[in-house]
């Protein structure tokens, strides 16, 4: 049994995740991760944070562990501080880019990484389990609840420490998504760069993602390209030079340049890729993407003399991978970038410091960094299906599969998965040729419609 799924346990907040469900992880993390040290607990900018924050500081406390509060802050500033502030471990309260109704909780070890999957089984079989007896500590043994918001600022100098040249000429817009980044990417960017104007930064704990975000940063980019319009008819006094889009609690980052175009984690990987490589920090040669990871991102980095490597889904995955390989850098399409020898996790902040930093250091623009990789179309398509697991591995889809790409050869690329969180088979289909990509998705979603009919009859 395991409760965790790619990034925690997840539902619509006071349904399928509980209080009571968050009380048991605190009680489970209390009695089985690491004995002696104090814990802390942080969440995004959701009504329900202070509920399940609630529910979990009493289950830890009801055990003897003392929990450091952060309050408000982003995934990978928890991450950081817990091994900063040499904790035993953490548990962020967050459902990511996900609407506002739902929350998860994702527990980190004294490592400031995501617990491994034999922990999270343990943690589900408690949570799941019957109750833990009598087991509880009276008078002082009870542990403590402790203030730690002000250890935020310990984050915000470590991100404002990450940029190595001047970044004071450069103007800068901010979507913040109403969610973790919301004050924190105001304090960092309004210390280093010229002008900083944040927008999507009023979270009433329900508005977190709504229309704002990595996930849609077509807002981001009509203000910077209204601006650059403004500068050009000499209405106004200056252009921005960039935008950054965060999600709900801070771990992504999709960039528009000056231009307005959005260029999502594909592109900003290549830009850090280029840059590390020509510093000789990109060990290996190479980087780290995953099976989504767009074919011309490939391309780009293959021209260059940088190989890609391809993971599941999952900024877990990825980082596994880069630890397995030594790799420094690695991420997702989602604006999940990993640069390791800085931060073992994603950090939307961070990653959006690191291409300014590049723009500072090079003279270049957003766009002319980005255009070192061009985009092949790619289409997805999901398919229901009620076991998407098996019906990947049935044969005809197997060889329908294997068709479709001898179809494409070297001009493209097909991925069928099934999802790990809907009953879904997805489609994926990527070619410079837009006519193979509509043939090659009828013919799949044919093929596995199909069969999973065949299956359902069986």
């Amino acid at each position: 049994m395991n409760l965790f799924g790619t990034d925690g346990i997840r539902g619509i907040a006071n349904a399928g995740l509980s209080w009571h469900k968050a009380f048991r992880l605190g009680r489970a993390m209390g009695i089985q991760l690491s004995p002696g040290t104090d814990l802390c607990v942080g969440k995004d900018t959701r009504a329900s944070g202070d509920m399940l924050e609630a529910s979990i500081v009493a289950g830890i406390t009801s055990t003897g562990r003392n929990v450091v509060r952060l309050g408000v802050i982003t995934t990978p500033g928890l991450s950081y501080l817990v091994k900063e502030l040499r904790l035993g471990g953490g548990v962020m309260i967050s459902a990511s880019h996900n609407p506002g109704e739902y929350n998860g909780l994702k527990v980190f070890g004294p490592d400031g990484r995501k617990v491994p999957d034999a922990t999270e089984v343990r943690f589900s079989e408690f949570v799941e389990g019957p109750s833990d007896g009598d087991a509880f500590p009276t008078g002082r043994s009870i542990g403590r609840v402790l203030s730690g918001e002000v250890s935020v600022d310990r984050y915000v100098d470590f991100l404002c420490g990450a940029p190595k040249n001047d970044l004071s000429r450069l103007r800068v817009v901010l979507d913040t998504a109403n969610g973790s980044t919301s004050f924190i990417a105001a304090k960092v960017w309004t210390r280093l760069a010229g002008l900083a104007l944040v927008m999507n930064n009023a979270p009433d704990g329900s508005n977190i993602n709504e229309r704002c975000g990595s996930t849609h940063p077509y807002a981001l980019a009509e203000k910077v390209a209204s601006a650059r319009a403004a500068k050009e008819s000499e209405a106004s006094k200056g252009a921005f030079d960039a935008g950054f889009s965060y999600d709900g609690d801070g771990d992504r980052c999709i960039a528009v340049d000056e231009t307005g175009v959005v260029q999502d984690g594909d592109h900003i990987m290549v830009i850090l890729a280029l840059d590390m490589a020509q510093k000789g920090r990109l060990a290996g040669n190479a980087v780290v993407g995953t099976v989504m990871s767009n074919y011309g991102l490939e391309v780009g980095l293959r021209k260059h003399g940088i190989s890609l490597e391809r993971t599941p889904v999952g900024d877990r995955y990825v980082l596994e991978k880069m630890e397995e390989l030594g790799f420094r850098l690695g991420g997702e399409q989602s604006g999940h970038i990993i640069v390791r020898d800085i931060l073992w996790a994603g950090d939307g902040i961070l990653t959006s410091l690191l291409v300014a930093d590049v723009m500072a250091g090079t003279g270049k623009t957003l766009s002319e960094l980005a255009s070192v990789m061009s985009s092949v179309p790619q289409h997805l398509v999901n398919v229901r299906a009620a076991d998407p697991k098996g019906l990947v591995k049935r044969e005809p889809v197997v060889k329908a599969i294997s068709k479709a790409q001898s179809d494409l050869g070297n001009r493209g690329r097909v991925l069928v998965r099934p999802s790990g969180t809907e009953p879904l088979v997805r489609i994926m289909v990527e070619s410079l040729d837009p006519d193979m990509v509509h043939l090659c998705i009828q013919y799949l979603e044919e093929v596995i419609r199909r069969e999973n009919e065949a299956a359902q009859r069986a």
